[in-house]
């Protein structure tokens, strides 16, 4: 596995923290590697990784952001900045609508009197899922910027968890998400009763940026796609790879003799349908995340193309929760998704990272 790190550690080429125009705020050195403004064409890009004190700053930074509007669809937020910072925006003219999973609403004692203030503003609505989950995890802003990625608007996610978020500014991207609320707030759970996706496919600066809602868009069926186009090599980091059908795309891509490095959470692992002494019988390079959470959701294909979101790779995402998914075509993003696969295949915290020592000047 050493020859794979050296392989995917070459290249990188987006830019640390340069204190983009509408995301500001300061890095701890400790951190530096932890928060990323990158570019599609002139586009800016900002990706965010976890566990940092940087991801919480960053989720006050881009509620700040707000000018106008700010549509929030999280499956949980137990943070008190998080939610004060949604207060404040509101008091201060901001068209604010927020939606939580009302089973996490339900046990978010930390926020307890910001939720009853968010409702008694006539900004919040609790979201109930009767097949599954309400599992998005996206923000919009100003009907433009879009976050959306792994992580959950909450301590664990902010300080004990391996996760992602990735803004990107594009208005069909942000009507696309704009949907999904309104789709959410409607109740207008699964396939029959869903908005069609206005835009499903984005190009972001001459990035391609295809655009997925579960369950009424096939997601399994373009991850699985998206898999048997691997040529070189697949990495994943996974809370949770359950799915039978994406098991057997990393066996035929073994078979068609492409590397697959896989990193899970060790405690889903053991779950009855993970499958992992299969995957390693099939020839894939696996390894369990020891110590924190691993809760990405990322397929990075031959350095070229990056799957995020908030869907895990298991029939339920697929079939039965709200989620979103992206595919995006973009290289340097790639490579910098990559450089993360590194540090979790490796277990290492930010705060101790090698990756200067691998790659001088950083990112």
């Amino acid at each position: 596995m050493k020859g794979w790190i050296r392989i995917f550690a070459a290249g990188v080429c987006w830019a640390g923290w340069a204190g983009a125009s509408m995301l500001k705020f300061d890095v701890d050195p400790f951190y530096k590697d932890s928060v990323m403004q990158g570019k599609f064409g002139e586009v800016p890009v900002y990706f965010f990784l976890g566990p940092s004190p940087s991801m919480e700053k960053a989720v006050v930074s881009f509620i700040a952001s707000a000018d106008e509007t700010l549509d929030v669809c999280v499956y949980d937020l137990d943070l008190p900045e998080f939610a004060q910072a949604l207060l404040d925006a509101h008091a201060r003219g901001v068209r604010v609508r927020v939606i939580i999973a009302d089973e996490n609403a339900a046990k978010a004692y930390a926020v307890a009197d910001h939720l009853k203030q968010m409702e008694a503003a006539g900004i919040l609505t609790l979201a109930h899922n009767r097949s599954g989950l309400m599992h998005n995890k996206f923000m919009v802003a100003d009907g433009l910027r879009v976050w959306t990625g792994s992580y959950n608007l909450t301590r664990n996610c902010s300080r004990f968890n391996d996760n992602h978020a990735i803004v990107l500014e594009s208005p069909e991207l942000a009507e696309n998400y704009e949907k999904e609320w309104q789709e959410i707030f409607e109740k207008r759970h699964g396939k029959r009763f869903a908005y069609p996706t206005p835009h499903p496919e984005v190009d972001i600066g001459g990035a391609i940026v295809h655009n997925y809602f579960t369950p009424e868009d096939d997601v399994r069926g373009a991850l699985v796609a998206e898999m048997d186009r691997a040529t070189n090599e697949i990495a994943i980091m996974a809370f949770s790879f359950t799915d039978a059908a994406m098991t057997e795309a990393v066996k035929r891509a073994i078979g068609r003799q492409v590397r697959v490095v896989i990193v899970l959470d060790s405690g889903m692992a053991t779950h009855p349908g993970a499958n992992t002494k299969e995957l390693e019988a099939m020839g894939a390079n696996l390894r369990m995340s020891p110590g924190v959470l691993l809760h990405h959701k990322v397929i990075v294909v031959d350095r070229q193309t990056v799957v995020l979101g908030s869907a895990n790779f298991s029939g339920g995402a697929f079939d039965k929760n709200d989620e979103n998914v992206l595919i995006v075509r973009a290289p340097n993003f790639a490579q910098a998704m990559l450089k993360e696969a590194i540090r979790c295949w490796r277990a290492e915290p930010y705060s101790i990272t090698k990756w200067r020592t691998i790659l001088p000047g950083g990112m």
